[in-house]
């Protein structure tokens, strides 16, 4: 698998240009050969990286130039995120060419054939022509980069304000008309609309939850939705959310799932259920694989999707991608989970604990942490040591603990949480995107601590500091916070993680702890599940014992307790009783 490329599924001849996989003895070559590095970065769902391989890549000049003059290395997104993460020029296809040693020469996204010939012919002329020029501007910034990437960041304070600007960029993006933030084009931004919701339900009011309902009404109503066969496209490119890009991604599906699901428990709508549920459908449907987990994406195929349902019969449906992605199976997991306890279908959490024992199973590796790729055909899984993935495993991981009752999955997201701390902490604050190899070749050789999975990290570790009572977790979520506060304000819409986290680092989430074996105490469970609170935490202890500083104990008949910041309430066998419990305790 490693040196197979996907192209377009549409005739071409990109394969004709003599890639080579991502990794050191690539731009070891470029070095002996002295040639510059053509780093074409795709991905199989993408409709212009498929326009790239049918027109520009397949023009026979430039296919020519490429084998003789440079050393081409491609590189699938879904596969190997990181390097993505490191050399995205603002979208997909990225193509850019660089040195042997990995420094941008120059940067693009779709490139037609009569302008990259003129672009690879400048980018060889300065090669050739003006190297001592060129190298003295790549040390400047190289020297640059490293010197912000080791300069000390000073722990702080974890700052309100910080939760409080997100929250202003949120407002001040609304766009009143068609929902959604910004204008064109327009993106779900699913974080951000469980953001609104959490602050209306923290005493926000109205104003807050009206702009998280005109967001998923706009969806609705626009293009967003294939209403033919289910499932969410990517983003639109419209303002109203019309003419949409036409790929369905299960990470992008799976924070739809769960905004959708908690909209409609919290305010009744049937027409969000059943938005959640044809999610569900469609997933289940197209991207399920025989393992039980599910493929990454299908294909953004333009006219099949401009087809109604009866020209769509007599055609073969968009590629779906059959690779599982471990952090994007998880986060669909999560989303399942979760919706499932909101809306009170227990064949969804029966399905995610499922999913979650195979995942857990194929994709770990023996450091703790996780393999990023899982081939359809058992073949063996790649790309190890990505933060993204051990973090929604956690993630998925607490979120099945939950709704299932059963302790051992809380039990593992602690275990992988320590496998991240020996792997990926930093000693100054925040988790690393990667495990470093020692030897990774151009940008890698720069780690990163990445601002919006720093942020779901500080969620998952207040979590477990709720849960066990062990102040080591919240020590690390404050000093990821403390690191995260200064930057909140630049990402804006995209630091809605962070916002919910500084919310529940200073007002912990309402929590309610089942006493009693997981069989006998589901009733109880699901009623506290089912709770109006879009922040509530729901822990089964099957024995009695320690939630926090709170002990409960065995009792003869299963019992819940519903906790605030600094009470709880008496054992409550009664699921109906819940509600009642919630508004005197708060």
């Amino acid at each position: 698998m490693r040196d197979s490329f996907r192209f377009s599924p549409r005739p071409n001849r990109a394969h004709e240009i003599a890639w080579r996989p991502w990794g050191r003895e690539a731009f070891e070559e470029a070095a002996r050969r002295d040639r510059p590095v053509l780093l074409n970065l795709t991905a199989v769902w993408c409709h212009w990286c498929h326009v790239m391989d049918e027109t520009t890549y397949s023009d026979p000049e430039i296919i020519d130039l490429v084998n003789r003059e440079l050393v081409p290395v491609r590189v699938d997104a879904d596969r190997y995120p990181h390097v993505q993460d490191r050399y995205i020029a603002g979208g997909w296809p990225t193509n850019a060419f660089l040195t042997p040693t990995g420094e941008v020469l120059w940067a693009g996204t779709y490139v037609p054939p009569d302008q990259f010939r003129a672009v690879a012919g400048g980018v060889l002329a300065a090669w050739r022509g003006r190297r001592a020029e060129l190298q003295a501007e790549i040390e400047r910034r190289r020297k640059a980069l490293e010197a912000a990437r080791s300069r000390h960041r000073p722990l702080g304070l974890v700052r309100r304000e910080a939760a409080d600007d997100v929250l202003t960029a949120i407002q001040e993006a609304f766009d009143p008309r068609n929902g959604g933030f910004g204008s064109a084009p327009k993106f779900p931004n699913a974080d951000a609309v469980e953001l609104l919701f959490v602050h209306a339900a923290r005493g926000g009011g109205d104003p807050w939850r009206y702009m998280a309902q005109h967001t998923l009404d706009g969806m609705l109503a626009g293009e967003l939705e294939d209403r033919i066969e289910g499932g969410f496209f990517r983003y639109a490119t419209a303002s109203d959310w019309t003419k949409p890009h036409y790929e369905k991604m299960l990470e992008g599906n799976a924070a739809l799932l769960g905004v959708y699901a908690l909209g409609a428990h919290l305010m009744g709508r049937r027409d969000w259920r059943a938005a959640a549920e044809r999610i569900v459908a469609w997933a289940e449907a197209t991207l399920r694989r025989p393992d039980g987990l599910w493929g990454g994406s299908q294909d953004a195929d333009e006219e099949y999707y401009h087809l109604d349902a009866d020209g769509r019969r007599g055609r073969a449906a968009p590629y779906v991608d059959p690779f599982s992605y471990t952090n994007w199976t998880a986060r669909w997991i999560r989303a399942l989970a979760s919706a499932g306890g909101h809306l009170g279908r227990e064949d969804w959490i029966a399905r995610a604990a499922q999913a979650l024992e195979t995942l857990l199973t194929k994709a770990a590796a023996e450091d703790g942490l996780f393999y990023h790729v899982l081939p359809a055909d058992d073949g063996d899984p790649e790309v190890h040591g990505l933060l993204a993935d051990a973090l929604e495993a956690a993630a998925a991981c607490i979120a099945v603990a939950q709704a299932t009752g059963r302790g051992e999955f809380l039990d593992r997201a602690r275990d992988i949480v320590s496998a991240m701390q020996r792997s990926l902490w930093v000693e100054d604050g925040g988790f690393m995107d990667h495990v470093a190899t020692g030897d990774e070749p151009g940008a890698l050789r720069y780690r990163d601590r990445p601002f919006e999975p720093n942020a779901l990290a500080a969620r998952v570790l207040l979590d477990l500091a709720h849960v066990t009572g062990e102040r080591s977790y919240r020590a690390l979520a404050e000093r990821i916070l403390a690191l995260l506060s200064p930057l909140a304000g630049r990402y804006g819409v995209s630091g809605a993680v962070f916002a919910l986290a500084v919310e529940e680092f200073f007002e912990p989430p309402l929590r309610v702890v089942v006493v009693g074996p997981v069989a006998e105490t589901a009733e109880l469970r699901a009623a506290a599940l089912a709770l109006p609170q879009p922040d509530r935490r729901v822990w089964t202890l099957e024995k009695g014992g320690r939630i926090g500083p709170l002990t409960f104990p065995a009792t003869d008949e299963p019992a819940a307790y519903v906790c605030g910041a600094r009470s709880c309430s008496p054992p409550i066998h009664d699921g109906a009783r819940l509600a009642d419990a919630v508004q005197s305790i708060r």
